[in-house]
């Protein structure tokens, strides 16, 4: 990460509008908008959470865009890349005591999707930065299985701190890997094909290039005169 970004930062980051992707985690916190490699969930339980990674590490996750209900962190064996829940969460887990903390503020907390996200909003490759989300209420429930308790967060978009003619959220379409497009945007006709080259234009095209390629070798041919 930047030296000259503070790891303790709320909103936007310089040079990251929203938009920008990443291939990689390493390269999403490299550039300060997420500085965590792993955990989904940037911040402390004292100024709450800065940004957040919805990458579908939790199949409780439901995005819908604007509005995201999303899973608190723990629950499951550390080291396990499955994210299998084996226990309840806890408000007591760093990540949730600092979401708990942002919905109490009402802190922006950047907002970090990722391709392996379940999602019509996710990115079709890497990790892009769409914007800043307020949290705007924290609770526990069952999760979907119904043996274990997570923490849940609603995130909502904060319009209002949105950049000024920042466009609405991409769509993936049923085509891969394409987008369906925004409101009012239209797709750029294809460039005019050039017309079809005659026999005789393909012969006369290289007799010029054998008439240059000699000028090149030998030097332009001298003028006779009478």
């Amino acid at each position: 990460m930047s030296s000259q970004i503070p790891a303790h930062r709320f909103g936007e980051i310089p040079g990251a509008p929203v938009g920008t992707t990443w291939a990689t985690r390493k390269e999403c916190h490299n550039a300060g908008v997420h500085v965590q490699l792993e955990p989904g969930i940037h911040g402390t339980k004292e100024m709450g959470a800065f940004s957040i990674v919805v990458s579908g590490q939790y199949k409780d996750d439901k995005d819908e865009g604007d509005k995201i209900f999303y899973t608190g962190s723990g629950g499951h064996e550390p080291g396990d890349r499955t994210r299998e829940q084996v226990r309840d969460q806890e408000w007591t887990d760093f990540g949730n005591e600092a979401l708990l903390k942002s919905s109490e503020t009402g802190n922006p907390v950047r907002v970090i999707r990722g391709y392996e996200l379940e999602s019509e909003f996710a990115p079709w490759e890497g990790f892009r930065y769409d914007g800043l989300y307020i949290c705007t209420r924290a609770w526990q429930e069952k999760n979907r299985d119904g043996h274990y308790v997570i923490c849940r967060f609603l995130m909502e978009a904060s319009f209002l701190m949105r950049v000024p003619g920042q466009l609405p959220l991409r769509r993936r379409s049923t085509t891969f890997p394409r987008y369906k497009l925004l409101p009012g945007e239209v797709v750029q006709p294809p460039a005019p094909m050039p017309p079809p080259v005659t026999p005789r234009q393909r012969i006369m095209q290289q007799f010029g290039a054998l008439v240059d390629d000699d000028q090149r070798t030998h030097g332009p041919s001298k003028e006779l005169h009478r």
